[in-house]
């Protein structure tokens, strides 16, 4: 690596610390309890869609059989109307939380993605999950692809709300030189199951399940340093949702 790559990375690096060293909490300490019908929806919108899965990565294949990817994603929940439902929280500003996610490249336009929380992190927030990715078209007149990216995972918070979800995306991606630009969309459901009994969150003591679909809207950039990248991401369900990845392929 010449003077100029060192540079280049070492400034990656910096930068990518100061965002992972941003959250001031990793989960959420305190959920609402006496949560109505109307209320675990809400908050199956806010918990269910947020963790949902992230692309946080440029969308075009790994390729072939020797294509890995390993990366360090955060994720920013918005929380303040969760902490006003039911009985109200304490918690507001945002949720955050850490996950590793690995990438293997299966044939040349095939990947399959896995992502999971660290145990080393606060237990209130638990997820996994997956996601298949294949890349159908490449332009061969301007440098953009589309990807179809699939995808399934889960989440637990505090053991009080299990969450399941499910989607599909398309997504397009814009690849100029060490940067990718993508943006697409597409549809996912969330099913939430919400606890009941006398230490449960739910107001009638009984154990509920809520399904929702929701569109999804997401917008993203992906930027190379020899074989480091770093990554940063929106995606817009009924609330919008922050997260970065810092990563390395092989």
């Amino acid at each position: 690596m010449d003077h100029n790559g060192s540079m280049k990375l070492s400034r990656l690096i910096l930068f990518c610390a100061l965002l992972f060293a941003a959250p001031s909490t990793w989960a959420a300490t305190e959920l609402p309890r006496s949560l109505s019908p109307s209320d675990q929806r809400r908050a199956l919108e806010i918990l269910g869609f947020g963790t949902s899965s992230k692309i946080l990565d440029n969308p075009y294949p790994l390729g072939g059989y020797s294509g890995v990817e390993i990366g360090l994603s955060s994720e920013y929940i918005p929380i303040d109307d969760l902490a006003a439902l039911g009985s109200t929280s304490n918690d507001k500003g945002e949720m955050s939380f850490y996950t590793l996610m690995i990438g293997k490249g299966l044939y040349y336009n095939v990947d399959i993605h896995f992502y999971f929380t660290p145990t080393v992190q606060n237990d209130d927030v638990s997820s996994f999950g997956g996601q298949f990715r294949w890349g159908f078209y490449e332009a061969s007149f301007f440098p953009i692809t589309f990807t179809t990216i699939a995808y399934a995972g889960g989440a637990n918070f505090s053991n009080l709300i299990n969450v399941a979800t499910t989607g599909v995306d398309l997504v397009a991606s814009v690849n100029i030189k060490n940067v990718a630009l993508y943006f697409g969309g597409g549809r996912v459901r969330a099913i939430g199951r919400f606890i009941g009994g006398a230490d449960g969150i739910t107001d009638d003591n009984e154990t509920h399940e809520q399904d929702l679909f929701e569109n999804h809207t997401v917008f993203g950039v992906n930027v190379n340093v020899q074989k480091f990248f770093v990554a940063f991401e929106i995606d817009r369900y009924v609330d919008s949702v922050y997260s970065g990845k810092l990563g390395v392929r092989f």
